[in-house]
């Protein structure tokens, strides 16, 4: 029999409920408390990518104000990397931090040590200079990113503008020869962004465009590309920021398949109409496959899947694109063994779970 959603936590969260026994369950909303309280150990976690590289604008642009602060856009960059540096597990990943605007090796390719990436970050100037030579600084990431064994998820932030030739023929290339995914943080003008998100489609499956406001306001943006909670592991959940219970894992799809069951479609009504009564909750959506065809194909199938279950949510329900955080992860961290055709059909999924904004 299918096992529906679970929806315990349907009137409060976490501290109110107490510890609650879930399911095994891949995709989790992980916050900063958890890993300073040591609610996630390293060994509940499983690399996605091997390598992190975060390429920082720090052109004149940068000094525009962020939103309808008073902030620059510089000072939320460099605050934001600080802030998830004070808490980011170190569980193996390489880690290379660069300025590509006046090109500066802040801190080159090497291991993940958190005293020395806050150095680095220290060391990144705090008001924008001259223009935005993003070929130029991809130019000379094309040698670091061959010498890099695995995957390499590449942040790298960008207003939009650059001189020269369109990096996005640069990035194409990078990314089909280095098996890197670039997760673009925009901070575009709207009319800007739309063609930098047509360019960040263009690169490959598992690329991304991310405008600055959702990377502020939902550290699982950072977190998702670089791990994911192994499925064989349980996080204990407890804080506020986690609404606990209110999850679905079972929405599975045959072989090649993305539409949703009308089953499903219930329990994403239920869902739907927590979040319309919570406005400052948001959906953090994963979706995963079996272990046949290629990893390209099944990141795309994935990936496609995550997007029908935001689709839904967004045309029958009215929750925004910004209140849902999307990842796709192909047949990495399987729930089962994919040894027999009834094992592959629970791989084939969708898992949600529903947490609240970093500043509520």
């Amino acid at each position: 029999m299918k096992r529906k959603a679970t929806f315990a936590g349907w009137i409060g969260m976490g501290v109110a409920l107490g510890l609650l026994a879930q399911p095994l369950f891949a995709i989790e909303v992980l916050t900063k408390d958890d890993f300073i309280n040591n609610i996630v150990k390293k060994e509940q976690l499983v690399k996605v990518a091997d390598n992190a590289i975060f390429l920082l604008d720090t052109s004149s642009s940068m000094n525009d104000k962020f939103a309808d602060t008073d902030d620059p856009k510089i000072k939320v960059m460099k605050r934001e990397l600080r802030g998830r540096n004070a808490w980011f597990p170190d569980i193996g990943h390489q880690v290379g931090i660069y300025t590509y605007t006046n090109w500066q090796e802040n801190y080159p390719v090497q291991a993940y040590n958190r005293e020395n990436v806050a150095a680095a970050l220290d060391s990144v100037r705090d008001e924008g200079k001259g223009p935005t030579a993003l070929a130029s600084g991809l130019g000379k990431l094309e040698p670091i990113l061959k010498t890099l064994p695995g995957r390499t998820a590449v942040f790298l932030f960008s207003d939009g503008e650059y001189t020269g030739p369109n990096p996005a023929t640069i990035m194409r290339k990078l990314a089909k020869e280095n098996d890197a995914c670039f997760y673009v943080i925009s901070t575009a003008t709207p009319k800007r962004e739309k063609a930098l998100r047509e360019d960040v489609a263009s690169l490959n499956q598992c690329s991304r465009l991310i405008p600055l406001a959702d990377f502020v306001n939902k550290s699982a943006y950072t977190t998702g590309a670089l791990y994911d909670v192994k499925v064989t592991e349980q996080v204990e959940t407890t804080t506020q920021k986690r609404i606990t219970g209110l999850i679905i894992n079972d929405i599975n799809f045959p072989t090649n398949k993305t539409e949703l069951a009308a089953e499903d479609k219930v329990d994403l009504d239920k869902l739907a109409g927590f979040m319309n009564v919570k406005p400052e909750s948001y959906a953090v959506i994963a979706g995963y496959t079996d272990d046949v065809g290629t990893r390209d194909h099944n990141e795309g199938l994935s990936r496609r899947r995550a997007e029908m279950v935001a689709k839904y949510l967004k045309d029958a329900h009215g929750i925004s694109d910004a209140r849902m955080v999307l990842f796709w992860y192909g047949p990495n961290n399987p729930l089962v063994p994919n040894d027999s055709p009834e094992s592959q059909a629970k791989n084939r999924r969708v898992e949600i779970r529903v947490g609240l904004r970093d500043n509520a």
